[in-house]
């Protein structure tokens, strides 16, 4: 018997570490602790095995970051944590760099269609919570009414999307964080009724 998170938390290192294509059977079934026939009969073909990956991926740790912003009380603080969360995911020490979603699976989505399909689907989901999420702050009063959510969604996405590239360039985790900060004003500020506009 066999923990499948487990060999799934060791086969998403590997894809993100290798890409998709350089990740071959030998590799992945000798990382994962499993023999080859093992690992397809339980996970299917290796584009089956991949998509089983990143949703793994998409609701452990890219759903983390949307655990650290939702767990403080006031927006500036839990955008920050997300921020922070974030980077340590895409740049820690000892991992991969980068994004598996962003740097491995969206380069496949023309070719793979069940990667497409994936990710068509997880940016909905995170987009979901964060609708969720800035609604529950305004509800609580923690922002104006006239906050434009949206126009704050759209640019913490895109300041996320930066520091992943910088994160796979090969930006130290220490300078990633420091601008946890920094961008936490910037997506609220873009959420202002006047700067929307």
């Amino acid at each position: 018997m066999f923990d499948p998170d487990d060999v799934l938390d060791k086969v998403i290192d590997v894809f993100w570490e290798l890409g998709y294509d350089a990740a071959d059977t030998e590799t992945l079934s000798r990382r994962a602790g499993l023999t080859k026939p093992s690992l397809y009969n339980a996970f299917g073909s290796k584009e089956d095995l991949f998509v089983t990956a990143i949703n793994r991926y998409s609701t452990t740790r890219s759903r983390a970051s949307l655990e650290a912003l939702a767990r403080p009380d006031k927006p500036a603080d839990g955008i920050r944590d997300y921020f922070l969360n974030l980077a340590q995911n895409v740049a820690a020490p000892g991992r991969p760099k980068g994004c598996l979603m962003l740097s491995i699976a969206l380069p496949l989505k023309d070719r793979l269609p069940k990667v497409a399909a994936e990710l068509e689907a997880a940016p909905k989901e995170s987009a979901a919570g964060m609708i969720e999420y800035f609604a529950r702050q305004t509800e609580m009063g923690n922002l104006p009414r006239s906050f434009d959510s949206m126009a704050a969604i759209s640019l913490l996405r895109d300041l996320s999307a930066a520091l992943i590239v910088q994160a796979r360039g090969g930006a130290p985790l220490n300078v990633l964080k420091t601008k946890a900060t920094r961008n936490a004003k910037l997506v609220l500020y873009a959420g202002e009724a006047e700067f929307a506009e």
